[in-house]
């Protein structure tokens, strides 16, 4: 098949432009013109494509890897076979890889490296917990869009090559400069062959240049298996540097248990952890005790429970939701009353209408969507609201003499759940003198829906964020009790 700009694949996607080049192929800018959507075609080399057994067990991978929902990986959305070419359509993220940035900015403040290295966690956790392992984490298959959010790409090709028959006992898969010692080895590549290699990625984001270096393949799996891992320099924090040499620990059981694992870990080496204690402070729709803990998520199939996925976002910072189904929850340990505020969006990101502002005495936007819980929190599933919605901001409120600032704990907590999984999201507060507050906004960005953590106040309180919602209201509606 010929390849250049104009060419039609699969009776359906059209070449534009050539990303990039590898052993595996090329990979090329396209658009579906059923769809009328962007996409990035993978064309396969035809040597690849012409071993029967190896087309037979990537066509499986590729179904497996089309599996795979979550806002951190490029998601597979087709696999064909076209006069003789073997290709995978798959999400275009438009970004620069991972490498890119580290030849830019390394070495990266370990807030920035962190919050990439966290969505690469999640990710993969993701993976894992549907039985795929990457078995080629590095900073080429990590894009990082310009909001700074990663998406871990081409999952299960490596694992194909790995099933075909061009795979011999011994033989190593991956790229050396990345390899965990185990999989330099030859030995089966497993999800903490991941982290190790995640942990490589780490070292050189935090530091600029890999742990090992050598001139041949066979010289960095030597390194892998043989050499110590050397010391991050002082200018890493001592808790981040625990986090990352426990990743290249040598032996796999060594090394932290799991992705999430490996988040929460490097969230806390930085100052993130969650408080692990606190209350729900009392909302005025339902003065009522924190709920029971939420149902325990079912178990993996490997029988381990699937635990959430936590990110930490600082103000600005934005995330994918795997889910649509989302849950704002306001805790602080004070004793002051807070309303919850939830808004619909258009696309000039002022309210639809009067009726879209749900508050305590409004409990559900006009379209029924978004509605405030006898719990006190705010509840609706982004899939379910329509084209004309695209943003929800949600936000709080208190009474005077209190301000948002003097609330002891404050903490915002996002819950997203789809497919059987479950990320929680923390948007931690910049706040003072206001009473009232926009914390988060839930957007659409193309097939996705994201979080922002905003954390924009007004210290006039709520008829300002009501007039900056462009709504028709000049002061609080009347308490109805």
């Amino acid at each position: 098949m010929q390849r250049t700009d104009g060419t039609e694949v699969g009776g359906r996607f059209v070449l534009s432009s050539r990303i990039a080049g590898g052993g595996m192929g090329e990979v090329w800018r396209g658009t579906d013109s059923v769809l009328e959507r962007p996409v990035a075609i993978k064309l396969l080399r035809t040597n690849l494509t012409d071993d029967p057994e190896f087309v037979a067990r990537f066509r499986i991978e590729a179904r497996n890897a089309a599996k795979l929902s979550h806002g951190n990986i490029a998601q597979v959305y087709d696999y064909g076979e076209d006069d003789g070419t073997a290709f995978l359509v798959m999400e275009l993220v438009d970004g620069d890889p991972l490498s890119k940035v580290i030849a830019r900015t390394a070495p990266m403040r370990e807030i920035d490296a962190v919050h990439l290295l966290v969505q690469a966690a999640n990710a993969l956790h993701a993976a894992h917990s549907k039985g795929i392992v990457h078995r080629d984490v590095k900073p080429a298959n990590i894009v990082v869009d310009d909001e700074s959010v990663a998406k871990l790409t081409d999952f299960g090709i490596a694992r194909a090559l790995d099933a075909s028959s061009m795979t011999r006992v011994g033989e190593v898969m991956g790229t050396p400069q990345y390899l965990a010692p185990e999989a330099a080895m030859g030995k089966e590549a497993t999800a903490q062959s991941d982290l190790y290699s995640l942990g490589v990625v780490a070292f050189q984001m935090l530091v600029g240049h890999l742990p090992f270096e050598a001139d041949t393949a066979i010289g960095f799996a030597l390194a892998h298996v043989q050499q110590p891992v050397p010391t991050l320099p002082d200018t890493v924090s001592e808790p981040l540097r625990a986090v990352v040499h426990a990743m290249l620990a040598k032996d796999p059981e060594a090394r932290p248990h799991g992705a999430v694992e490996v988040a929460e870990q490097l969230q806390a080496a930085i100052g993130s952890t969650p408080m692990l204690t606190h209350r729900i402070s009392p909302v005025r729709v339902a003065h009522l005790p924190e709920s029971a803990p939420t149902t325990p998520l079912p178990p993996t199939a490997a029988g381990a429970p699937r635990r959430q996925a936590v990110f930490t976002l600082s103000r600005g910072q934005n995330a994918p939701l795997s889910g649509t189904s989302l849950t704002l929850r306001i805790e602080s340990t004070s004793s002051a009353s807070v309303d919850l505020i939830a808004c619909e969006l258009g696309a000039d990101d002022r309210a639809l209408g009067d009726d879209s502002l749900v508050f305590f005495n409004n409990r559900r936007s006009a379209d029924g969507v978004v509605r405030l819980s006898d719990s006190g929190r705010i509840e609706f599933d982004a899939a379910t609201l329509g084209p004309e919605v695209h943003a929800v901001v949600l936000g709080m409120a208190v009474d005077e003499p209190a301000t948002l600032g003097e609330l002891p704990d404050l903490r915002t907590t996002l819950y997203a759940e789809g497919s059987g999984q479950r990320e929680e999201f923390h948007l931690p507060a910049e706040l003072s003198g206001e009473r009232a507050a926009v914390l988060a906004r839930i957007y659409r960005r193309g097939d996705t829906w994201k979080v922002r953590n905003v954390s924009a106040g007004w210290e006039s309180g709520l008829p300002a964020l009501v007039d900056a919602l462009g709504l028709s209201v000049s002061t609080p509606p009347q308490r109805v009790e």
